[in-house]
């Protein structure tokens, strides 16, 4: 099904020559499928570590957003905000605005982005239960009933500095969200003093092709050319090189 809902790119914008590179292997990958975004972070500014690398920032990263743009016409960008004033500023560049987990109820910003943009795409808390998500999609529709509302499904605690992907939520948040969407390689992080990686890939390749079978109306994935070069989330990145396979065996999937 060519019209599988498919978020794909970097954790960050990183540099213009990872960006754009990233961008150009995707565009090829997924020529004939409409239904994908590019995404890339301009700042993790929810990093654990102040020492962490945040990315580009907003201004360079909008010429980079404008760059692809005017070479790919075509393609659909998404990335994530921190603070209601930038929703403003993305508006008519940015397709999707991604609300992150730590921030995923907080009022101005999902007004701000509710009254920008067409579509809002809410990271779930990793820490809140589906009962609890309401609270996101009435402070987006009761400001814009026409926007829509996604939940990305990022994983949830599990009481030992481990992600599991809680798959008895998925049609409940259905029965609320317009989308609801894995957040494969995300939601396979862990503890990196536990275990040594903050993340699984394999694990987050296997999340990509269960997510249609476990009735998620799409998926997001983190995927670089290098992951190990990334300033962010590298362990649980999908290395590009493996997604042609990847998306073939989700479409036999989704034909069964």
């Amino acid at each position: 099904m060519k019209d599988y809902l498919r978020i794909l790119g970097p954790c960050s914008v990183q540099d213009r020559k990872t960006y754009l590179e990233i961008g150009d292997k995707l565009v090829k990958l997924m020529k004939g499928f409409d239904n994908w975004y590019y995404k890339a972070s301009f700042d993790k500014a929810n990093r654990t570590s102040i020492y962490g690398g945040r990315g580009p920032g907003m201004d360079e990263s909008i010429d980079l957003f404008c760059e692809i743009k005017e070479k790919y016409p075509n393609i659909k960008l998404t990335t994530d905000i921190h603070e209601a004033w930038q929703a403003e500023k993305l508006k008519g560049l940015i397709d999707v605005v991604q609300i992150p987990a730590f921030l995923c109820k907080q009022t101005d910003l999902l007004v701000a982005s509710a009254e920008n943009f067409d579509i809002v795409n809410v990271k779930k808390g990793q820490w809140l239960g589906p009962d609890t998500l309401v609270i996101s999609i009435d402070k987006i529709k009761s400001t814009n009933p026409d926007c829509e509302a996604w939940l990305c499904d990022r994983g949830s605690n599990f009481g030992y500095d481990k992600l599991i992907t809680d798959l008895t939520i998925v049609d409940e948040l259905k029965e609320v969200y317009d989308k609801v969407i894995l957040d494969c390689t995300h939601s396979t992080q862990r503890s990196r003093k536990v275990y040594g990686k903050q993340g699984d890939p394999l694990l987050a390749e296997r999340h990509f092709l269960g997510a249609p079978i476990y009735n998620y109306d799409g998926v997001f994935a983190e995927v670089h050319t290098n992951p190990s070069t990334s300033p962010s989330d590298g362990d649980c990145m999908i290395e590009v090189k493996n997604m042609k396979s990847l998306i073939q065996k989700q479409e036999r999937i989704l034909k069964l």
